[in-house]
């Protein structure tokens, strides 16, 4: 693109509008839409600049992927750069006279793949699954007894085909100077990793979610330093996750599943933090079947004919007498164990899928 004056132009209405689309809007989209008006966005640009096309696919679009379209009165302007010469008002473009031509119809196949795309989210919300997901920490003891107690019922009780569950191991972890330091010391730091990484090797959920479970149920009888016989005991093959946690892949991820744990709204208070469909479910997280029943569309799966339909979940400041949560701030928390050495918990095995 050119270097002058019309080029720096373009391209800060190309950053307003993604810093918009990315951010700034999102306020503005959840006023609008309680006063029953639409955000204006305008996107101008030219065909062929190739910081234009990489805006639409790549940003611009999310606003039909992430359910704000509703709120939003978008207009595209398909000029940019160009400029009109002589009497016969012809048009000149930057890249080429070509681009004139192409900005005729141009205007008409956005139309048709915005409409494709609302038409797509919109369905896909009718019928689509419920988004669940799991903030939390390996060591924390609260966290490993929902693993291995309570989230392993997704699998048991044919929930699966209606969610789309993810897991983010970061929990009450800091970040200082690119530096992380956990709750539950530098051990915590190291399983967060391990499992970020098992993610990141194997991101199908039935094999992540497997190995994530024998872990943490290994942290729950206090076994955790024997994590990595989760390797053969699952018949996976340890490498690309020992290739991740000992390379900078492994820190990149615990780094990125900082931001997404820092950037939750409201913030987390404690772990595990649950989120279906964007609410966090506080204290009542071990309820969490019954919230997903109530937020799926399609045909609920038959545990959900048992479940009572949960209320809506509200915040709880202070945390009463046998709350299974670790706070922000609580330091370090232990399992205790029976008198055989394990710790009291209900066990859920995740194998009904096979």
């Amino acid at each position: 693109m050119a270097a002058g004056p019309r080029g720096r132009l373009l391209l800060v209405a190309l950053v307003s509008a993604a810093a918009v689309v990315a951010g700034a809007l999102l306020p503005g989209c959840a006023a609008a839409a309680a006063a029953g008006e639409k955000v204006p966005l305008a996107l101008y640009y030219e065909t062929l600049c190739p910081y234009c096309s990489r805006f639409i696919v790549n940003h611009l679009a999310g606003i039909f992927e992430d359910g704000i379209v509703d709120a939003v009165d978008l207009r595209l302007v398909p000029y940019g750069n160009a400029h009109v010469v002589g009497a016969n008002n012809t048009i000149s473009c930057q890249q080429s006279p070509s681009m004139a031509a192409i900005r005729r119809f141009r205007p008409a196949l956005l139309l048709a793949a915005i409409l494709l795309l609302a038409a797509g989210a919109v369905e896909g919300k009718k019928g689509g699954k419920v988004d669940v997901a799991l903030y939390y920490e390996s060591l924390c003891p609260y966290s490993a007894m929902f693993v291995v107690g309570s989230l392993a019922k997704v699998f048991r009780d044919g929930l699966l085909d209606a969610v789309d569950l993810s897991l983010v191991p970061y929990g009450n972890a800091r970040v200082k100077d690119g530096k992380i330091s956990c709750q539950h010391g530098s051990e915590e730091c190291f399983l967060n990793t391990v499992e970020a990484c098992a993610i990141d090797a194997w991101p199908d959920l039935r094999v992540h979610f497997r190995f994530i479970y024998c872990v943490e149920d290994l942290v729950v009888n206090h076994k955790q330093r024997e994590w990595e016989s989760c390797f053969g005991k699952l018949n996976l093959d340890p490498k690309p996750v020992t290739d991740c946690y000992k390379g900078e892949r492994g820190h990149q991820l615990s780094l990125k599943y900082g931001r997404q744990t820092d950037a939750l709204q409201p913030p987390h208070k404690y772990v595990p933090w649950v989120v279906v469909d964007g609410q966090p479910l506080y204290e009542d997280y071990e309820n969490f079947e019954a919230y997903i029943c109530k937020a799926y569309k399609g045909h609920p799966p038959k545990v959900c004919e048992g479940l009572a339909r949960p209320p809506t979940p509200t915040v709880l400041e202070v945390a009463e007498a046998g709350n299974r949560v670790s706070y922000y701030d609580s330091g370090d928390i232990r399992l205790k164990p029976d008198e055989d050495g394990h710790a009291k918990i209900k066990k859920v095995v995740p194998d009904d899928d096979d």
